[in-house]
């Protein structure tokens, strides 16, 4: 039950914030960590520390030890246990039952934490200069590199378009045209031969380009 509940809490936490992302379970640690052992990745774990068989702590040791970085939210009625956290670096430690509120920053927490670990470090004029994926709206190739639309600001970067596209987070960015990749994020609508970002701006499609560039867009609003 406490398990239901909180998986609920943390998908409407996450589509209330604009967060896409997906929600597993497991009924044991053990699962969960031959789930890892099997290539399986995560961004954030919510363990409950008190289990049979292995409990939380053991499990995020475990974890540790084969250098995860994933976050991890203690929960438990046991906060004497769940301090110990600190020794495996836990972000957050939630006591039960379990608080919306309390959820809502921890998640928030993490993902921000995990948001600032994927910055991109690149070369302009200024030297060599952070920019999150999630902050830029669409990239235009130009003669010497690329141009970085950010909204408000633009930032040249010395690298060709190819090489930007490699280090984005793969179903977010998808070409429109040659000379154009577009955070699908910002996108409002896609018509034949345009795109028209949540801002009003307006981008061509190439005809080329169209089909992909659709089936790119569906996948991404599914996911």
């Amino acid at each position: 039950m406490d398990r239901a509940q909180i998986e609920r809490m943390t998908r409407e936490i996450l589509r209330e914030e604009g967060i896409k992302a997906d929600v597993i379970w497991y009924d044991s640690a053990a699962a969960l960590l031959e789930a890892v052992r099997e290539g399986r990745t995560f961004h954030i774990l919510l363990l409950d520390v008190m289990m049979e068989g292995m409990d939380g702590m053991e499990l995020a040791a475990a974890l540790r030890a084969r250098h995860e970085e994933v976050a991890i939210i203690f929960i438990s009625s046991n906060r004497e246990m769940a301090l110990r956290g600190y020794e495996v670096a836990a972000a957050r430690y939630l006591a039960k039952p379990v608080d919306r509120a309390k959820l809502r920053e921890a998640l928030l927490y993490c993902c921000n934490a995990h948001e600032k670990q994927r910055t991109l470090v690149l070369p302009t004029a200024s030297g060599q200069s952070r920019f999150a994926p999630s902050a830029i709206i669409y990239v235009e190739a130009w003669e010497r590199g690329v141009c970085l639309n950010l909204g408000d600001e633009k930032a040249e970067v010395k690298i060709p378009i190819s090489q930007i596209a490699g280090m984005l987070p793969e179903g977010q960015f998808a070409y429109c045209h040659r000379t154009l990749l577009v955070n699908l994020n910002y996108v409002r609508h896609v018509r034949y031969c345009e795109l028209e970002l949540k801002s009003g701006e307006r981008l061509p499609i190439s005809k080329y380009r169209l089909a992909e560039f659709k089936s790119a867009f569906l996948r991404f609003l599914k996911d």
